[in-house]
């Protein structure tokens, strides 16, 4: 019995030894085609992955659509195996992805492949847009990374009847263009337009804009003037007449440097950014006259560069100003414009500084024979930490003939801070003619400044070589290799270009310790420099304090001395600086040739340097840069002797202005002294 048991125990073993084999071998032989997924997703980065592909003979795989971006490199095997692809990089780019078909036995599978890449972007600046009732082609500033073609284009009209009067959608440098009908009808239209796109990764991203066109109206049988009429002629205060006026559009809406945002009254440390966002210039059609148009609302402005317009002037508001005369007109809605249609680009008109006049304020300008003052760092030298508090920067600019004046940059200017040297050498300079005042800056920067629109508008040779200068001496930074043993020819206010000495009156010129001459930070590194912090150098500049020693009747000065021997053209100083609360502000710059007799050449204001904890409107969170010219008698001198000079003791308070109490303790400082001459 046992013997029979243990047989029947060997038989049933073996049994199921059998049927397992059999199991397996079905698995084993019977699988066709198979693959392990069919979505595979592969990071943005050059990359290869693998596939795995299981049949029971032979497979193949190729891709469903030829694309440049994706080879195979294994695409066939037998059995189970792996297919290998390569990838480039796509990191510059949007998603994307590839099918790829398998077969095997005449059984067919499809694995989608996708590569990621840039995040989609998708986002209209404005909620809603204006049209006029005879339409035209608007635009509103999106901010987006996919092409136009690639988007699905939804329409729902909001007015019965009133479906499809909108086309030409295109995004072309920011923006988003449509074309809009006339409106015939007697009431207003709106209708919703949606843009959407799916990406490779199966992601939808989304925006929608309500586009209102007002309908035709009578516009009381306005007549057209022209600029003078409105600039002279016409009473200040809301018009009344029937009027209009036609003109060229210089300036674009949505462009972050039409004009300077201000601080809000409630809260000084905080910008609206509304006056850049209504403000419009528009030239007359010769281009000579120009008038500042203030919108309503943002809402309103719908101006584009290049537009040819008829503004309706009546209820609007004239505004009317002196030294310079200039007009701005206020309180424009889209109901002002009569007409709106696309032009073609403007040609500004070229001038040297001197040959500017009233008339010429928002026209489109090209100064001639042009550079940078202070060519370091970038348009925007500033402390890059307060970019919250204040809105515009200006550069110093200087011409051929010994003219000087303001280029305005807002911070919103994506190339203000690019990383990029500023150019060194001459130019042109094209842009809005303005005039603006800058309570950071002293207020009065001048009789006219320039806004340019674009990067290609600062038309300066990049090296310094090629512009109109040479310089005579240059002080640019507190030379740190020369602090521990300062001797006469080599101290830390060494000139880095030509001979000559910079000191304080009242300080022994190498007493470099912290009560004499010391280095101190100035804000024009670039911001992609790493050793960098928001912008600074610590031994970007320098100071020193004592600026009105006790029973002095005259306050102290920086003495600079150099020769002009040889030179027989006029030479100019370039300085840039600021002070410490409680610090000297006004300065005058004065020359002698024998260190007696001493003529003023001009004077200026350095701003105080900006408080965290309580910014000031009047304070700078960086340097104010001023550029001289001097009479040709500096010229050809031996020994040219120049002071910058503290002219009195108004200073500044943590809570004001003025008010202070000039100590001997508070510093004034430097970033920049140079002294140029044409070539």
């Amino acid at each position: 019995m046992m013997k029979r048991n243990k047989l029947l125990f060997v038989l049933c073993a073996l049994v199921a030894v059998i049927a397992a084999c059999r199991k397996t071998e079905y698995y084993k032989f019977s699988t066709k085609l198979a693959i392990d997924s069919r979505i595979v997703s592969i990071n943005a980065g050059a990359d290869t992955t693998k596939f795995i592909v299981y049949a029971d003979g032979d497979w193949s795989m190729a891709p469903v659509e030829e694309v440049n971006w994706m080879k195979l490199t294994t695409s066939s095997g037998s059995g189970k195996g792996q297919a290998v692809a390569e990838l480039t990089d796509n990191s510059a780019n949007l998603p994307r992805f590839v099918r790829l078909v398998v077969k095997a036995d005449g059984k067919t599978d499809t694995i989608r492949l996708q590569q990621r890449g840039l995040v989609p972007t998708l986002a209209i600046a404005d909620l809603t847009a204006q049209s006029i009732a005879n339409g035209g082609t608007f635009k509103t500033p999106i901010n987006t990374n996919i092409p136009m073609e690639l988007m699905t284009v939804v329409q729902t009209a909001r007015t019965e009847g009133q479906a499809n009067w909108i086309s030409n959608l295109r995004i072309d440098k920011g923006y988003l263009y449509f074309k809009a009908d006339t409106n015939r009808a007697a009431t207003p239209r709106t209708t919703m337009v949606r843009l959407s796109y799916l990406d490779a990764l199966n992601v939808t991203v989304t925006d929608t804009i309500a586009i209102s066109q007002l309908p035709g109206r009578d516009y009381e049988g306005a007549t057209v003037r022209d600029f003078d009429y409105v600039k002279q002629t016409l009473a200040a205060g809301v018009v009344n007449e029937s009027i209009f006026i036609e003109g060229v559009v210089i300036s674009d809406k949505g462009h972050p440097n039409m004009a300077q945002n201000q601080n809000t009254p409630a809260n000084k440390h905080v910008l609206t950014k509304n006056e850049n966002a209504i403000a419009v210039y528009v030239q007359s059609m010769d281009g000579t006259r120009g008038i500042y148009f203030k919108t309503k609302t943002p809402g309103d402005n719908i101006f584009n560069i290049n537009d040819r317009v008829k503004i309706w002037l009546k209820g609007a508001t004239v505004e009317r100003y002196n030294d310079p005369n200039r007009t701005i007109v206020t309180g424009i809605e889209t109901m002002h414009i009569m007409a709106k249609d696309e032009g073609t680009p403007v040609t500004p008109r070229e001038k040297y500084m001197s040959e500017l006049t009233d008339n010429d304020l928002y026209t489109l300008i090209k100064l001639k024979d042009v550079e940078i003052s202070i060519p370091s760092g970038s348009f925007t030298n500033i402390n890059e930490g307060y970019t919250a508090r204040m809105d515009c920067y200006p550069t110093s600019i200087r011409d051929i003939q010994g003219g000087s004046m303001y280029m305005l940059t807002n911070l919103d200017v994506p190339y203000r801070r690019d990383g990029k040297q500023v150019p060194q050498g001459s130019g042109s300079i094209s842009g809005v003619l303005v005039h603006e005042k800058m309570d950071r800056f002293g207020g009065n920067i001048g009789r006219y400044s320039i806004r340019h629109m674009k990067r290609e508008d600062i038309a300066l040779q990049e090296d310094r070589s090629a512009g109109f200068s040479n310089v005579l001496v240059e002080w640019s930074r507190f030379r740190n290799e020369f602090n521990a043993t300062p001797t006469a020819e080599a101290n830390p206010l060494t000139p880095e270009i030509g001979k000559g000495r910079i000191y304080h009156s009242t300080r022994q010129p190498l007493d470099f310790t912290s009560n004499g001459n010391y280095a101190t930070t100035d804000y024009n590194g670039l911001a992609q420099d790493p050793t960098t912090l928001k912008g600074s150098v610590t031994n970007g500049g320098w100071g020193s304090r004592n600026w009105w020693p006790a029973g002095a009747t005259t306050g102290a000065y920086w003495s600079i001395e150099t020769s002009t021997t040889g030179i027989t053209k006029p030479i100019s100083l370039q300085i840039e600086g600021n002070t410490d609360i409680g610090g000297p502000r006004n300065f005058v710059v004065e020359w002698s040739g024998d260190n007696a007799t001493w003529r003023s050449v001009g004077t200026f204001t350095f701003e105080d340097v900006a408080n965290w904890s309580n910014t000031l409107l009047t304070q700078i969170p960086g340097y104010k840069a001023v550029n001289f010219q001097f009479p040709v008698e500096a010229s050809g001198l031996a020994n040219l002797y120049i002071r910058v000079r503290v002219a009195n003791k108004n200073v500044g308070t943590s809570t004001s202005a003025t008010g202070g109490t000039l100590g001997a303790t508070t510093n004034s400082r430097l970033g920049h002294v140079s002294i140029k001459y044409n070539k």
